[in-house]
């Protein structure tokens, strides 16, 4: 038994003592093993600068080859010795440094052309840092670096100085396209946004909207990559909430569309328009709407759907609208002609109606129908052409009515009960008459005479606000010394803007006479013919104590029809 245990124990020690001699050979030198490492290292970094640097497979591939063969090879076995394996790694290590020194050399020869890639790369990494710019991207410090590289490969001398400038354009160029991808999402939100605007959210709208500036400011205000990161996040979380109220609206915002444009349909036949190919494509959006959408679908069904609403109202308004101005048109041709004033100072006929002739104010309607390009557009040429229509009307009305002019006047009741100005303060201005009245509640509070607008420059019939208030104010001429329509710099003391152009409601201390007819030419007492023997530029004149009156008695809420 004794022996048997020390027999036992010996074989143990001598495996023990074979496996560690074994395991010592097998490794080998550490330092000669490390080296070849590094250098295998160097000479694969080596080779991948110079793939990105623009060196074809071709020329690369005596190298590569040797390169895999080397990277392939086997360490050699030993069992009581590290010296063949010594040897092997200082083998494998001078082969890695002499491919390494082979390719410097090949890299060298090569440095013109590795000079006119990098050259080719940072103008087109200028390029995009300026295309960026003219987007509207944070430009950071980008050209300061890229002049910064482009001094640098202007100095280049080793492959070092090419691998740096290389490295830099790759930096350069990955925040540009980091900046893009922020831009992007913006973007994303923006179409988001407006395609909720065009489902009618409003309510989400001012929320989405708020967000969207929000975002859109700190892209702005960012000055450097450290924020955007956070930035992409935000905007993630706001396209996809944004994403999901689109999503749960789609089914209501279609149904309502639908229904819009089956409405508008309805209504083609009063004006004159064939329906017929609006209810084809009613067909079809119908279709559509029935099944599912994602984003995409529901965006260009929405682009579309809208556009037929809106050529559908739009058909339907410029038909009105055109029928408007044909009935105004008319009702001035036939008016105009028969109702002329003679004017015995000058022996000539002018039309009592001369601010609605289309030399004047008459085309105003036809000229917004032309520009026309919204629904609202469309809708104040209808308006425009419904009150001149109104308004010559009422002048008509007005021009038979021998009430005086200082008593309430039919045809300022009936502007007032139409333009619903029962309530508050109007100016009512009539044209055939020469006479301003001011209401209050419907009440006649005064009455005054006044002079408007000569026949080449008449005053404009409609509806107005106050626009501005002057006093005191000094008016200029628009017109050349040269004109008869000329006049010096005039000092007004209370004038009432009503209309753009410079129209106003304002005194006129060098007339003498005003009321019936002196729009026209005529003799006036002042003895100022030049000045006073005819109607105004436009404006409505009234003698200095009266304009006084009339300026401190109203304000800015008053309205002005004038007719």
């Amino acid at each position: 038994m004794f022996r048997h245990s020390r027999l036992g124990r010996l074989v143990v020690v001598l495996v023990l003592s074979v496996s560690l001699l074994a395991t010592g050979a097998c490794a080998g030198d550490a330092q000669v093993r490390r080296q070849a490492m590094e250098n295998e290292q160097r000479l694969s970094q080596l080779l991948h600068s110079a793939r990105q640097l623009g060196f074809s497979t071709a020329t690369l591939r005596p190298i590569q080859t040797q390169y895999v063969s080397l990277r392939s090879s086997q360490p050699p076995f030993s069992l009581f010795s590290n010296q063949p394996l010594n040897d092997y790694y200082l083998s494998l290590a001078r082969r890695y440094l002499l491919l390494h020194t082979q390719l410097q050399d090949l890299i060298a020869t090569a440095s013109p052309h590795v000079h006119a890639r990098l050259q080719q790369e940072l103008q087109a990494t200028r390029t995009m840092q300026v295309d960026d710019k003219k987007a509207g991207l944070p430009a950071w410090t980008f050209p300061n670096r890229l002049s910064q590289l482009q001094d640098a490969l202007l100095h280049a001398q080793s492959f070092n100085d090419y691998e740096q400038v290389h490295t830099g354009l790759l930096q350069v160029a990955q925040e540009i396209h980091t900046l893009e991808m922020t831009s992007n999402h913006l973007s994303t939100l923006h179409n988001l946004l407006t395609l909720a605007q065009q489902a009618g959210l409003k309510t989400y709208v001012l929320t989405l909207q708020s967000a969207y500036q929000t975002d859109q400011q700190r892209f702005q205000q960012a000055t450097g990559m450290a924020s955007l990161p956070a930035l992409n996040g935000l905007l993630d979380a706001h396209i996809q909430q944004a994403t999901v109220v689109l999503t749960q609206a789609m089914p209501a915002v279609t149904s309502l569309r639908l229904r819009e444009l089956t409405g508008g349909i309805q209504q083609l036949p009063a004006s004159h328009v064939d329906p017929t190919a609006y209810q084809e494509r009613l067909a079809l959006y119908q279709k559509q709407a029935a099944s599912a959408m994602d984003i995409p679908r529901f965006q260009r069904f929405l682009q579309q759907i809208n556009g037929d609403i809106f050529a559908v109202k739009a058909e339907a308004l410029r038909e009105d609208t055109d029928q408007a101005i044909h009935q105004f048109h008319q009702d001035v041709d036939d008016w105009s002609s028969g109702h002329l004033y003679y004017d015995s100072y000058d022996g000539n006929s002018y039309a009592v109606d001369v601010s609605y002739l289309n030399s004047n104010f008459g085309l105003d309607a036809d000229n917004l129908l032309n520009q026309a390009t919204t629904l609202d557009d469309l809708q104040s040429a209808l308006d425009t052409a419904r009150t001149l229509f109104f308004n010559h009307q009422l002048m008509e009305m007005d021009y038979d009515d021998p009430t005086p002019y200082d008593q309430v006047h039919a045809s300022d009741m009936q502007a007032l009960h139409h333009y619903q100005l029962m309530q508050g303060q109007v100016i009512v201005i009539s044209l055939c008459k020469q006479s301003l009245r001011l209401y209050q509640d419907g009440q006649l509070v005064r009455s005054f005479l006044v002079t408007t607008g000569r026949p080449e420059r008449p005053s404009p019939p409609g509806v107005w606000t106050v626009l501005n208030r002057l006093s005191p104010t000094i008016f200029k001429s628009s017109d050349p010394p040269t004109s008869p329509l000329w006049y010096p710099k005039t000092v007004i003391q209370h004038a009432i803007l009503f209309h753009d152009g410079g129209y106003f409601i304002h005194d006129s201390w060098w007339r003498a006479n005003y009321g019936p007819d002196t729009e026209f030419p005529h003799y006036d007492d002042s003895g100022d013919e030049h000045s006073s023997g005819n109607g105004s530029h436009g404006c409505v004149n009234l003698p200095p104590d009266e304009a006084a009156w009339l300026y401190y008695n109203t304000g800015w809420n008053t309205s002005i029809v004038v007719y």
